[in-house]
C-alpha cells in the first residue's frame, strides 16, 4: 500500500465561504491562545505543555461562556491544532538542544500563515466532483482524477482568494513498469536544469527561469502593494495580486518538474543523482534566486517516489564526489573547475567538454556499490580495474527547452 496526495480547488457558495472563513478565524484564535498559554507556562515553571495537556485545554475552551462560539469548529480540527502546537514545540526544543537559536512558534495572522482546516477521513467524502464536509455539506470542486483508495485525511486551506483542498488516499501500489536496462547519470544545474547521459547521448533541459521572467510584473505589483494603506480593502486586493503571480510561478515550476521526473523514471532502470547541498547553495547571494527558481531538490524528491512506484532504482552520489572537476576520459583532477565561471573542461589528454556534460558522464560511471559512502573520494575516477573508455561526442537531444 502507498499513500497518494491529491489536490483540487473548491467552489463554495457564499454561505459556505462565510462558514469556512469563520472556521479559519476560530482556529487561528485557538492557536494564538494556546501559544500564549505555552509562553506563560514556560515563564512560570520553565516547562512546556504537551499534547496530552493541550488537547483538554482546547476542548475546555469550547465550553466556556466567553469562547462558546468555538463549539462550531470541527472537533478534529481543534485537536489537530493542539497536535500541531505540540509538534512545533518539539521542533523548537530539538533545535535548541542542537545549539541553534530557535524561538517560540509564530503567531498566526489572517491571510498570512494560516494552517488550514483539518478534516478527518471517516467523516469526509470526496466523490463525483464534490467534497462532503461535516457541518457544511457538499462543496463543488475541480481538480485531477481522484485516486482510488481509502481517504485518510483532508485539509482545506486558503490560497489567496481561492479555497483549496488537499487529501491523502491509501491506495494499492501500482504495477511496476517493465524492467529497463538503461542507466542515466544526471547532473543538476541552474543554467541547464538537467544534463543526462545514458551511455550514448546527452539529453539537456534548459532551466525555465519562471521566477526571473516574472520579476518585472512581481516588482511592479509589490511596489503598488507598498503604497496601499495597511488594513484597507485595496491593500488586501493588491496582496492577492502579488500572491497570484507567485502561485502561477509555483505551478509552472511544479508542472515542468513532474514532466521531467516522469520521463526520467519511465526510461531509466537506474538513475544516478548527485547529492547537492541546496540549502547551502541558497546562502550564496549570487546564486540564491537561480537555485530557488530551479527546484533541483524537489526534482530529486519527485524522482524518488516515482522510481519506488515503478520499480526503478535511485543512486545518490556522494556529495564530495568531484564530478565536475574530474576528466571523464583520463580521470585527471582539474581544480580550476571549482569556479563556476569555467564552463569547459580542457584536459591534456585532448578532452574538451562542457562542465555539465563532463559531470553527467562521471555520474553515469559512478559505481553503485559506493552509494552514500562517507569516505574521501579519490581524485581519479575508476570502476574496479577497468579503464575508462573515451566518451563519444554525439548530437545533443533537447527534451524540452523553455525560452
Amino acid at each position: 500500500m502507498i499513500v497518494r496526495g491529491w489536490q483540487a480547488r473548491l467552489y463554495p457558495t457564499s454561505e459556505q465561504s462565510h462558514r469556512l472563513n469563520q472556521w479559519a478565524g476560530g482556529l487561528r484564535f485557538l492557536w494564538n491562545r494556546l501559544l500564549d498559554r505555552e509562553k506563560a507556562e514556560y515563564e512560570a515553571t520553565g516547562k512546556f505543555l504537551w499534547k496530552k495537556q493541550l488537547q483538554p485545554i482546547a476542548v475546555t475552551m469550547k465550553r466556556q461562556p466567553e469562547t462558546a462560539w468555538l463549539a462550531d469548529l470541527p472537533a478534529h480540527a481543534v485537536l489537530d491544532t493542539a497536535a500541531r502546537m505540540d509538534a512545533a514545540l518539539r521542533r523548537m526544543v530539538k533545535e535548541r538542544k542542537a545549539g541553534r537559536e530557535c524561538g517560540f512558534p509564530r503567531v498566526k495572522k489572517k491571510f498570512v500563515n494560516e494552517s488550514g482546516i483539518y478534516c478527518v477521513g471517516q467523516a469526509t467524502e470526496i466523490a463525483d466532483r464534490e467534497a462532503h464536509i461535516p457541518k457544511i455539506g457538499a462543496i463543488r470542486l475541480r481538480g485531477g482524477d481522484i485516486p482510488e483508495g481509502r481517504l485518510l485525511s483532508a485539509r482545506i486551506w486558503r490560497d489567496g482568494n481561492r479555497w483549496m483542498i488537499s487529501a491523502q488516499f491509501e491506495c494499492n501500489r501500482p504495477d511496476p513498469l517493465p524492467p529497463s536496462g538503461v542507466t542515466i547519470g544526471v547532473d543538476l544545474g541552474v543554467a541547464t536544469l538537467i544534463t543526462a547521459f545514458d551511455g550514448s547521448a546527452f539529453e539537456e533541459i534548459a532551466a525555465p527561469k519562471h521566477l526571473r521572467k516574472a520579476q518585472k510584473r512581481l516588482r511592479r505589483a509589490q511596489r503598488a502593494l507598498s503604497r496601499r494603506r495597511k488594513g484597507s480593502a485595496r491593500r488586501r486586493t493588491q496582496a492577492r495580486r502579488v500572491g497570484t503571480i507567485h502561485r502561477k510561478v509555483r505551478e509552472r515550476r511544479k508542472d515542468l518538474l513532474h514532466q521531467i521526473s516522469h520521463r526520467l523514471t519511465a526510461k531509466a532502470g537506474v538513475l544516478k543523482f548527485e547529492t547537492l547541498n541546496v540549502k547551502g547553495m541558497g546562502r550564496n547571494r549570487h546564486l540564491a534566486l537561480s537555485v530557488a527558481d530551479a527546484g533541483m531538490s524537489r526534482l530529486v524528491t519527485l524522482c524518488d517516489y516515482k522510481a519506488d512506484w515503478r520499480g526503478r532504482r535511485i543512486v545518490k552520489i556522494n556529495r564530495w564526489f568531484p564530478g565536475s572537476q574530474t576528466c571523464c576520459e583520463c580521470g585527471r583532477l582539474h581544480r580550476e573547475m571549482r569556479k563556476l565561471s569555467v564552463q569547459t573542461m580542457v584536459c591534456e589528454c585532448g578532452n574538451v567538454l562542457g562542465r555539465d556534460r563532463n559531470a553527467a558522464v562521471n555520474h553515469f560511471r559512478y559505481p553503485e556499490e559506493r552509494e552514500n559512502r562517507d569516505s574521501d573520494v579519490p581524485a581519479r575516477v575508476e570502476i574496479g580495474d577497468q579503464e575508462l573508455a573515451p566518451v563519444p561526442i554525439v548530437e545533443t537531444r533537447i527534451l524540452k527547452e523553455v525560452a
